[in-house]
């Protein structure tokens, strides 16, 4: 087991201290049928309400914790759908952090939007609180592929969401999409981008539909209500998101993320990076850099469990799952993470962290994807990275450093 201990000094290592903030706002009008996340429709503003209240209590008591905190520390209210907060409620969330010193200086503030809940109003308000950095989860620009999976906006909703936020003086904007939808097809794929990227958007996540288990869609298909692409469809869907995007001045940064310079999320390069956070809310979870601090998924008991908590008890509270990570695990993930990234692992950063050479423990497993083209390694700057022709292999990649 890693020593591993936190720094309150400012000079630290960034690994040595909290880079952003996460908080989790579980609410949605609809269910989507693919979504398996910790997310609830059917909850009035009341119920909201309480809720705020609650992640109110948890900042509070947690204030110890921002002398870790990097003065530029990133924010991010995901979900759910935190939109369909009302705006006093994400005004109090935004004071609170404030208050308790979590929220300083971010070098980004993202909120997460359904473009079914947005209107001008909304998005002004939310520009005014601080967040620079708007995140849509639009899946589709074809109605008939939005009504399949369950999306409460259309097409036409996302594109207006997506000017409305110019007009709020949003300036970062990412799209979130999928490939390999029922009923989706080439050229419905190709539409949906070439109408997507044309709004002047400079940010898309672009994610294979993984059919998640327990969820409506899953029966769905199983039951052969609904047809997916088969693998020679969602591969050459793949290739089309990555010849379309290169050709529209998108850089490939991770594996599923894709930005014009300058507009890659700053927030997610932190988990990308293995870097620790802070996660507030239900089901939010947190990294120290040794251990993952994970807060009960049920509404109702974080609600009851956080009234309870206290600066002296939070710690030990039933509240969260605390899973402590050994070396080998941390270093696996560490490497995992990077890898995601096209600018790759840092192997000098591993050593540092783990005391582990990585290329002496896996350099034998590894030298195949490095003969075949998949993997690349820059010796003066010691990084490991995944080609192209890597990206499309990565979990094979990966099994490298399990440890078992």
């Amino acid at each position: 087991m890693l020593n591993y201990r936190l720094a309150a000094d400012a000079a630290a290592e960034p690994w040595q201290r909290y880079q952003a903030i996460y908080v989790h706002i579980p609410f949605c009008v609809q269910k989507c049928l693919y979504c398996d996340f910790a997310s609830y429709a059917g909850y009035q503003d009341a119920q909201k309400q309480e809720y705020v209240q609650a992640v109110a209590q948890e900042i509070a008591v947690r204030r110890e914790e921002a002398q870790y905190l990097d003065e530029a520390a990133s924010i991010y209210f995901g979900g759910g759908t935190p939109s369909t907060l009302p705006t006093e409620c994400l005004t109090q969330l935004v004071k609170d952090l404030k208050a308790n010193g979590f929220w300083r200086k971010p070098r980004e503030a993202t909120i997460e939007v359904n473009p079914g809940t947005a209107d001008l109003a909304k998005l002004q308000a939310l520009r005014a609180l601080g967040f620079d950095r708007i995140s849509f989860g639009v899946q589709s620009l074809q109605d008939g592929e939005l009504r399949t999976i369950g999306r409460i906006h259309t097409a036409q909703q996302a594109l207006e969401a997506v000017a409305l936020a110019q007009e709020a003086g949003f300036r970062r904007i990412n799209a979130d999409l999928i490939y390999g939808l029922p009923g989706q097809t080439l050229a419905s794929l190709r539409d949906t981008l070439e109408r997507l990227t044309a709004t002047g958007i400079e940010h898309l996540s672009v994610y294979g539909l993984i059919v998640e288990e327990g969820t409506p869609l899953e029966k769905l298909v199983d039951s052969g209500r609904l047809q997916l692409p088969d693998e020679d469809e969602a591969a050459d869907m793949y290739e089309l998101v990555q010849n379309f995007l290169h050709e529209a001045g998108f850089a490939r940064y991770e594996i599923s993320n894709y930005a014009k310079l300058g507009q890659q999320s700053q927030h997610n390069i932190v988990y990308w990076q293995y870097h620790p956070y802070i996660g507030f809310g239900t089901a939010a979870c947190g990294f120290d850099g040794g251990a993952r601090r994970t807060a009960a998924e049920s509404v109702q008991e974080y609600v009851e469990q956080a009234g309870q908590l206290t600066p002296e008890n939070w710690r030990t509270s039933g509240v969260y799952t605390v899973e402590e990570l050994d070396a080998s695990l941390q270093l696996e993930e560490f490497m995992f993470m990077g890898l995601r990234r096209s600018a790759g692992a840092q192997l000098a950063e591993a050593r540092t962290r783990f005391g582990v050479d990585v290329l002496q423990r896996f350099g034998k497993d590894l030298q195949r994807f490095i003969d075949g083209g998949f993997v690349e390694y820059d010796a003066q700057s010691e990084v490991l990275r995944l080609t192209e022709r890597g990206m499309a292999v990565g979990n094979q990649i990966f099994d490298v450093f399990v440890i078992n």
